[in-house]
C-alpha cells in the first residue's frame, strides 16, 4: 500500500495522529517506497522526508491519538504554493538585482540589496502566516 493517492482534485497521504489539542491535530505523515513512483513527487515536500509532522485545524470531529487516517490537500493549491514560495521570491530577487545594479553600478550593493529584498519578502510572508494557513489547509479523511 502506498502512502499517497492522487485523485482528480486532491492529493492524499496516509498518516497517524500524534497529538490532539483544542485548536490543532498533529499528524505524522508516512512515507514509503510508493512515493518514488508518484508523478507529483517533484512538487511534493512529503516525498523528501521519511517522517513529516503537519498541523491540521481541529474541527471538533472525534479522533484519537495513534489513529491511522488519510490527509487530503487540494491539488489546485500546489501551483499557488510553488509560486508564492519559490517563483515570486526569485522574481523579486532578480528585479531588485537589476534595478540596484543599473542605478548604482555597484555589484556588491546590488547583491546585498537583492538578498535583503528576499529576506524582507519572507518576513512579509510570516506576517501573513495565518492567512496562508487558512488558504493552504489539510483535511482529515477517516478510513
Amino acid at each position: 500500500m502506498t502512502t499517497e493517492t492522487v485523485r482528480s482534485s486532491s492529493i492524499e497521504h496516509w498518516g497517524v495522529i500524534k497529538e490532539i489539542t483544542p485548536k490543532t491535530i498533529k499528524v505524522s505523515l508516512l512515507n514509503v517506497s510508493g512515493c518514488s513512483t508518484c508523478h507529483t513527487k517533484a512538487t511534493c515536500s512529503v516525498s523528501d522526508v521519511d517522517n513529516k509532522v503537519i498541523d491540521i485545524i481541529n474541527t471538533g470531529e472525534k479522533f484519537r491519538e495513534g489513529e491511522k487516517i488519510k490527509v487530503s490537500f487540494k491539488k489546485s493549491l500546489g501551483p499557488l504554493a510553488l509560486f508564492i514560495g519559490y517563483v515570486l521570491p526569485f522574481v523579486v530577487l532578480m528585479i531588485v538585482l537589476i534595478i540596484a545594479w543599473s542605478a548604482t553600478g555597484d555589484e556588491i550593493f546590488a547583491g546585498i540589496a537583492s538578498l535583503s529584498s528576499v529576506g524582507i519578502y519572507y518576513v512579509f510572508l510570516m506576517l501573513f502566516k495565518n492567512k496562508l494557513k487558512s488558504t493552504f489547509t489539510f483535511r482529515i479523511l477517516k478510513d
